[in-house]
């Protein structure tokens, strides 16, 4: 544990570890088309209207995460030091910017891949997430994969009718 002011974070959490738990060996692949999470049991998957990009979000445990898809992703910039815990680091072969609030429940925890495949980007992150969910959300973005060598055909959104 590091004390960052008065508040404890786990640099695990933050930084991640080089093996999978226990317990995550035993979460679930809950696929978005494009990519996909490993998340414990119960989370699901609702792709969501997007206008310029593939939008979605993952949902469970009380966490949402929202995610965007395309060429014009949101890159975390205004998530900075000392209010955000700012880590690059390399997840499924890719560079990765991982943020979180110094202050848990209090801004975006979020992962940021600049690159992935042609010229799509991804953001998945959760809004003023408690520090638990911090935790869990911060694992989750360690697992995230990309199935796809060359940009999917992602299915357009549900019928607002079937919903």
């Amino acid at each position: 544990m590091v004390l960052l002011g008065e508040i404890a974070v786990s640099l695990s959490a933050i930084q991640g570890t080089q093996q999978t738990g226990a317990e995550e060996s035993k979460w679930q692949k809950v696929d978005a088309v494009a990519f996909s999470i490993l998340a414990p049991s119960g989370w699901k998957f609702r792709q969501l209207e997007g206008v310029d990009s593939y939008v979605g979000e993952f949902a469970g445990d009380g966490i949402v995460l929202r995610f965007d898809f395309g060429g014009h992703s949101n890159p975390l910039k205004e998530e900075k030091k000392p209010a955000s815990v700012v880590v690059h680091e390399s997840i499924a072969g890719l560079s990765a910017k991982i943020v979180s609030p110094t202050t848990p429940g209090h801004g975006i925890t979020g992962v940021y891949f600049p690159k992935t495949f042609g010229s799509n980007k991804l953001c998945l992150f959760g809004q003023d997430l408690t520090s638990t969910q911090q935790e869990l959300a911060l694992k989750i973005f360690k697992t995230v994969r990309f199935g796809h060598t060359v940009p999917p055909v992602v299915p357009p959104p549900p019928a607002k009718n079937e919903q």
